[in-house]
């Protein structure tokens, strides 16, 4: 492959992280999988075809984040794609019933951890000729579906989204950022009822890494653009 990308996925050892590392290892770039747990971070890693690197990173571990951005890149140089897939659902409270202990526990995963490792991983990111962020978000966290259950979670991709819009402004002619809704994928998260197999779900991701021409500051699913 003529343009071999350094990709990094947070949440990488199971479900949606999982399948994105998979495809874009097997389609020859090289891809940085994170993974909370080392050992079940390199479990994942075993049997995908191509390079793809191993990394214990707790995205709630903000001292964790610096060394890692740091250390790759000095190791790498740069990095031209960040996929900031991490994420909690932890219950179905509604607004008035969540408490704060796990409001906090799932801001700090799907919203501080993504902010984080933007914040972090510019640097290497502004060195990349085509550099890149996705956010996975979810249409749960869309104005139009705030309609009750699942407090915390709905309202930590709500303001992902509201971040990746900010960022799309301030980073606009050097980094593009767009947030991704998967749909409901069959994973751990979204259970064996879900109605998407998760290649589908990795799949806008996936395109979003590779695809020549893409937009920027958009929430999309099926790789068409959907209301915030």
């Amino acid at each position: 492959m003529n343009d071999k990308k350094n990709i990094l996925v947070t949440g990488g050892n199971r479900g949606i992280g999982k399948e994105i590392c998979r495809q874009l290892a097997a389609m020859g770039h090289r891809v940085i999988l994170c993974s909370r747990n080392l050992m079940k971070g390199e479990k994942a890693a075993t049997g995908m075809e191509g390079e793809v690197i191993v990394k214990k990173l707790d995205v709630t571990d903000v001292d964790a984040i610096r060394v890692l951005s740091e250390q790759l890149e000095e190791e790498m140089g740069h990095l031209d794609v960040l996929v900031n897939n991490s994420g909690v659902l932890n219950g179905n409270q509604s607004a008035v019933s969540s408490s704060v202990s796990d409001i906090r526990s799932v801001m700090d995963v799907n919203f501080l951890g993504a902010w984080a490792m933007i914040h972090f991983f510019h640097s290497a990111l502004k060195k990349s000729k085509d550099a890149r962020i996705i956010n996975i978000s979810s249409g749960m966290g869309a104005w139009g579906d705030l309609t009750g259950g699942h407090a915390p979670y709905r309202i930590s991709k709500t303001a992902l989204n509201a971040l990746t819009l900010l960022l799309s402004n301030e980073l606009a002619g050097s980094i593009s950022i767009n947030a991704v809704c998967p749909g409901w994928v069959k994973t751990d998260m979204g259970g064996a009822s879900a109605s998407r197999e998760v290649q589908k779900g990795a799949e806008t991701v996936v395109w979003l890494s590779v695809e020549e021409n893409i937009p920027t500051g958009k929430f999309l699913r099926d790789k068409q653009v959907i209301d915030w």
